[in-house]
């Protein structure tokens, strides 16, 4: 009898863990997808102001903005580009192309630019912030230096040149900049030039729900 007592008291307990479980469960889901709704409600209002019928809206922002949304470039596939404030393009780094050595950049975009692995991109980033001041990895997870990051790139055919001192201690150090906001699907453009927002778009066959979307952030030094 009395094992029967302890036995009940057992299987009592375990119900109560599994209800205990169970509420907590359902709880931390609820949560996830309240959070979830509050990011894809900011989301939806972000499209409405900046997107609806192609209009850019505008604000004047600091590094404090500016530094995270270079971080989601290429996780998120921004387009960011810098000028000042009379629409002069700012370099941020040099480059090769068509055959011409030098040639000065004043974008960040993932679709011009194929540095490499997950791990080359992050090192990208920080260097282009950070210069020889960035925190920079090797595969196997140990540091390396600028100058290493820098010989990888040439290795890897990325035609890249870096600055040794990063926009964080340069032009982000300056002041405020006006942030103007668009979007456009890759598909639609036929040539984005490397120092211009958006030009040459055209209308194709391909349903929008196919297509890529493109944010694009230009940044204007006050």
């Amino acid at each position: 009898m009395e094992n029967a007592v302890d036995a009940l008291k057992m299987a009592g307990a375990v119900l109560l863990l599994v209800l205990a479980l169970g509420i907590s469960i359902s709880s931390f889901s609820q949560a996830r997808q309240t959070a979830q709704a509050l990011v894809e409600y900011t989301d939806r209002e972000t499209t409405t102001q900046y997107i609806e019928d192609l209009q850019t809206t505008e604000r004047l922002v600091g590094k404090e903005t500016i530094v995270p949304t270079i971080y989601r470039a290429y996780k998120e596939n921004y387009k960011i580009l810098f000028y000042y404030a009379d629409g002069t393009p700012i370099e941020l780094y040099t480059k090769t192309e068509n055959g011409v050595h030098g040639v000065k950049v004043n974008y960040i975009d993932l679709e011009k630019d194929v540095i490499g692995d997950n791990r080359q991109k992050d090192n990208f980033i920080m260097a282009l912030l950070y210069g020889n001041k960035a925190d920079l990895r090797k595969a196997d997870g140990s540091t390396m230096t600028f100058q290493e990051f820098s010989q990888e790139l040439a290795l890897n055919n990325s035609r890249i040149s870096l600055n040794s001192i990063g926009i964080y201690d340069t032009i982000l150090k300056e002041g405020t900049f006006l942030e103007k906001y668009g979007v456009y699907y890759q598909e639609d453009v036929k040539n984005v030039n490397s120092d211009t927002d958006i030009d040459d778009e055209y209308e194709t066959d391909t349903p929008d729900v196919n297509k890529t979307k493109k944010r694009v952030i230009s940044y204007y030094l006050q």
